[in-house]
């Protein structure tokens, strides 16, 4: 799982990822080991379960890995997928049995913001649907800016999946996020913070989009959500590079 620097100490997160299924329980179940992390970077979030969509109440933010999740299944399957709790965590080399669930059903509710339902499930398609490619897996564009709008899809996809939205529809949840209030807050700058502003303005424009999403959810490990059938074993090579490349520029 990845690890977060909060006051000096490390501390384990859990990643997300979407499931796609059109069952409300799991249709099927898969065991993959975590290899490595894609694009993104380390970013200030954190979340209170208790609070509303618009409370003032300070949350305090831990350093979370904003990043994309490198899998690969025991078939030799390989997949990119992305975190769906915050405080679950995945640990790198470790090995896991997930059930493939509708996106409406994750996270699996073991740890809070419990399954998304089916509002934001609406507004969680609309975003994959609109920012990540289905050739590789990974979010639309070059590489030049790939780090800095994978971590902010990330920080938008938690904001869906944590916040306590009381909006009773996928476009008044848009009109609600916010990420200085609420359950869910996030500390971010420079091109993050930019692209952040651009995910969200894109959402629901003209309609929102649909595509096949799964969730993926172990009552242990850190819920994921992934695009339906997007094996990438080209695009997972490049993902280890940018893992080590990220490393490197950390150390």
């Amino acid at each position: 799982m990845g690890t977060h620097n909060v006051k000096g100490t490390a501390y384990a997160v859990a990643a997300v990822v979407f499931a796609g299924a059109a069952s409300a329980v799991a249709s099927a179940s898969l065991s993959a080991t975590l290899t490595g992390y894609a694009a993104g970077g380390f970013e200030q979030v954190g979340f209170n379960s208790t609070l509303g969509w618009d409370s003032g109440t300070a949350v305090t933010l831990w350093s979370v890995r904003a990043q994309q999740h490198a899998f690969s299944e025991s078939n030799g399957n390989q997949f990119l997928s992305w975190c769906a709790e915050v405080y679950q965590g995945v640990a790198q080399g470790s090995t896991y049995t997930f059930d493939v669930v509708a996106p409406e059903q994750a996270p699996g509710g073991d740890v809070a913001p419990g399954p998304m339902g089916a509002i934001k499930a609406v507004a969680a398609r609309d975003l994959f649907a609109r920012w990540i490619n289905p050739a590789n897996g990974f979010v639309n564009g070059g590489m030049a800016d790939r780090d800095a709008k994978s971590a902010a899809f990330q920080i938008v996809l938690w904001e869906i999946t944590h916040e306590n939205f009381t909006a009773n529809s996928a476009q008044g949840v848009l009109s609600q996020m916010s990420l200085t209030t609420g359950a869910f807050r996030a500390d971010i700058g420079g091109e993050t913070a930019a692209w952040y502003a651009a995910i969200v303005q894109s959402l629901g424009a003209n309609g929102f989009q649909t595509v096949g999403l799964e969730g993926l959810t172990d009552e242990f490990a850190q819920d994921q959500l992934r695009l339906v059938a997007v094996p990438a074993p080209a695009a997972l090579a490049l993902a280890g590079l940018a893992g080590l490349a990220s490393g490197r520029r950390r150390r």
